[in-house]
Order: C-alpha cells, then sequence, then structure tokens
C-alpha cells in the first residue's frame, strides 16, 4: 500500500504541476510539489532499510526504480527554485523560463517512469505491457486536474469553469482506456486472464467496482454531467475532485493487487 500510495501521490503531483504551471495558478502549483515531496518520502518507507536509500539513485542506467528517483529529486529541486522565483516575481526572466521548462520536462518524466516501473517486470502478465505507461499517464493527468479542482473549490482561481468539461472528457476517455486494457490482458494468456477475473469476480472486485468504476468514474461521470449543463459550484468542484482521486487510488492499487506472476516451467 505504501508504493501504491507513493506512485499514487507523486503522479499526481507532478501532473498538478503541469495543469497548473500554464495558468500560473500558484496554489496549484504549491500543491503538487507538496504531493511529490510527500510521494518521494513514501518511497522511502516501504524500504527494509531506509538508510541506504542512496542506493536508489546508483542502478540509472538499468533501473527504473532509480530513474524514477531521480526524477523526483530534479522535479523538487526545480520547482523549489521556480516557486522561489515567482514568490519574488521573477518567474519571466531568462533564468526563471529556464528553470519554467526543465520543471516542465522533470515533471514529465515523473508521470512517465511509474507505468515503466511496472511494466517492466516480465514476470506478470497484467503488468509487463504498454497499456500501463499509458494508464499511468493518463491517471496522472487525471489525478493533477482533481487537486487543481480540489484547489479551485477554495475560491483560489477566478475562473474554473473549463475545469469541470476537461475532467468529464477526462474521466470518460479513461474509462474507456481501462475497458481496452481489460479486453486486451483477457487475451493475453491464462496467468493475465485469471488476474482480469480477480478484478472482475473476485478478491479485488470490491475495490474495482466500487472504488475505481463508482467512486471514480461513474458518480464524478454524472456530477460532472450535471454540473457542466446546471453551472459549476465550488461543492460540485470538490466532490467530484475527491471521488476522482479516491477512484485513480483504487485503480491502481486493484492492478497492483490483481498481478499474478507466471508460472515457472517445470
Amino acid at each position: 500500500v505504501l508504493l501504491i500510495a507513493a506512485h499514487f501521490l507523486s503522479g499526481t503531483g507532478a501532473g498538478a504541476w503541469l495543469v497548473a504551471l500554464p495558468l500560473g495558478f500558484r496554489p496549484g502549483l504549491l500543491l503538487g510539489f507538496a504531493l511529490v515531496l510527500v510521494g518521494a518520502l513514501f518511497h522511502l518507507l516501504f524500504l527494509g532499510h531506509p538508510e541506504r536509500f542512496w542506493r536508489m539513485f546508483a542502478s540509472t542506467g538499468t533501473s527504473w526504480v532509480s530513474r524514477g528517483i531521480v526524477g523526483m529529486t530534479l522535479f523538487l529541486t526545480t520547482a523549489a527554485i521556480y516557486l522561489s522565483l515567482a514568490a519574488f516575481e521573477l518567474e519571466t526572466t531568462p533564468s526563471g523560463r529556464v528553470i519554467f521548462f526543465l520543471s516542465v520536462l522533470v515533471a514529465l518524466w515523473v508521470v512517465v517512469y511509474k507505468g515503466f516501473v511496472w511494466a517492466s517486470i516480465n514476470g506478470i502478465p497484467l503488468w509487463n505491457t504498454p497499456l500501463i505507461p499509458v494508464l499511468y499517464i493518463a491517471y496522472a493527468v487525471r489525478g493533477g486536474t482533481a487537486a487543481l479542482m480540489l484547489s479551485a473549490a477554495a475560491g483560489t482561481l477566478p475562473s474554473v469553469g473549463f475545469l469541470e468539461p476537461v475532467k468529464l472528457w477526462l474521466a470518460v476517455s479513461t474509462a474507456v482506456l481501462v475497458l481496452i486494457y481489460i479486453d486486451v490482458m483477457r487475451g493475453s494468456g491464462m496467468t493475465a486472464l485469471r488476474s482480469v477475473n480477480l478484478m472482475l469476480f473476485g478478491r479485488v472486485a470490491l475495490p474495482f467496482y466500487f472504488g475505481a468504476v463508482a467512486l471514480g468514474l461513474i458518480i464524478p461521470i454524472a456530477i460532472g454531467g450535471f454540473a457542466y449543463f446546471d453551472g459549476v459550484s465550488p461543492a460540485s468542484l470538490m466532490l467530484v475532485a475527491v471521488l476522482s482521486l479516491l477512484g485513480d487510488f483504487s485503480i491502481i492499487y486493484c492492478i497492483a493487487k490483481a498481478g499474478l506472476y507466471r508460472p515457472l516451467p517445470v
């Protein structure tokens, strides 16, 4: 659970940074930075020997974990510098623009690397697919937008009307992506089929249907549809954001828990 939380928080934070940065929305930037920082700390909590954390930086040539830790470190560094420059209204200077560009690059890296961590594990067919990085990118953008909506619900973003249609589109498109993923994995061998059945009918079915489908997709889509036609309110923004984040965490949890190792040949 700590590993899942670490990936969820850092991906959501990087997504929030990417969404908030073009808007110049400082509360969203601060929230994104804080989420990645907490996610980085969570990466240390599940280590058997946290004092050896420095070894996570030592294998960037072969390990996606190392590449991700380096990316998060670079993101936290560039994001902290950018926020410091913004506090003194210096973000539009040449050095500020360079830091802006670097923070975007490393935020994208933080969003992308998580899927490759899971996809690089050859022994678990449910994870070992190119669709996993795509799913992680989609959920990072969804989570980042939801985090921005949560911040905007407090009234810190003057114009929030565009957020609800964006979130509604993300929910629908991600639902389609999840269905494609499940359909592809059902035809990817017996082990992958068993993993999918765990999500649909087995011990992972409850968090999948209640968390990922109901809380993360159906209810936010319904609320978003009503809000789109009847107007966006802070209460609807907050509710959609919270439910969406719960759903995002649930789908990552389900994919992690349903992963089964391919049987060894005898």
